[in-house]
Parts: C-alpha cells; structure tokens; sequence
C-alpha cells in the first residue's frame, strides 16, 4: 500500500462520512413550515468541508489519471 491507495481511501471515507452528516443534520431539521431561515449548524458545516475535500480530490485523482495517460 502506497500513498496513493491511502489518497483514495481518505477520499472515500470523507465521502461516506461527510454525506452522512449532511443527511443526519437534514433529517433532524425542523418541518419546512418555518419559513425563518436557519443557521447552519456545525455538524452541516463538517459535512460540507468533507464533501468539498472529497470532491476536490476525486477530481484531481481523475485529472492525475488521465495525465498519466497521455
């Protein structure tokens, strides 16, 4: 295992856990009936800056791969 295959485990773990923060914090939100807008809370925060790194770097990883390729 090489630094590579632990680049793509991060990203997959930070994918999982990162949507399953989002959607915990989404099903725990109050009914769509208050129109007052909610402040986000910090476990939607950690979920967003996860599924930001995850993508980020899935996109790299698919840049690198294509790079690599030519």
């Amino acid at each position: 295992m090489d630094a590579f295959d632990l680049v793509i485990i991060s990203v997959i773990v930070a994918l999982g856990l990162g949507r399953f923060l989002v959607m915990r914090d989404q099903r725990r939100a109050p009914p769509p009936e208050d129109s007052a807008p909610r402040k986000p809370t910090p476990q939607r925060i950690a979920g967003r800056v996860l599924l930001g790194y995850a993508y980020a770097m899935a996109l790299f990883l698919v840049v690198r791969f294509l790079i690599s390729r030519m």
